[in-house]
């Protein structure tokens, strides 16, 4: 059986614009179960490890705004774990698709539930072909 994962994310929110918050953002990570991440997932452990985070969930808004756990972290450190998370991506075969609007050009939530919902209705129709080609997609 032929399985695709897709994990759906958000960042951002529909409130007013706000420069320290200027975009809303969705984005779809899609993993096809038959293609193991396994091997790729443990080098990007052992590489956190070496940095010093062992057993470590990266959380990509905190690395940037130097919060939390990367507070005391140069910009060099958290370079290195995009770095990392880059490297991730390319050998583990995970793709993904963000949709954004920039919240100054937005009126209200309406509107902006629209023009995402039309960005995701493209990018579907645009790979309907591919989504079909499933026997099972899990939308978590």
């Amino acid at each position: 059986m032929k399985e695709l994962s897709i994990f759906i994310d958000e960042s951002g929110d529909f409130g007013e614009y706000d420069f320290h918050s200027p975009w809303y953002i969705v984005t779809m990570v899609f993993h096809e179960q038959d293609i193991s991440i396994q091997e790729p997932m443990e080098h990007l452990n052992r590489e956190l490890s070496l940095l010093g985070l062992e057993n470590h969930c990266i959380h990509t808004g905190p690395i940037i705004r130097k919060e939390e756990e990367y507070s005391k972290m140069d910009y060099l450190g958290r370079r290195r774990i995009f770095n990392k998370m880059v490297t991730f991506m390319r050998q583990s075969g995970i793709k993904y698709k963000s949709f954004y609007i920039e919240k100054k050009h937005i009126e209200d939530i309406v509107e902006a539930t629209g023009k995402l919902s039309k960005q995701i209705s493209v990018f579907i129709r645009e790979h309907y072909d591919f989504l079909l080609s499933f026997d099972l997609v899990n939308i978590l």
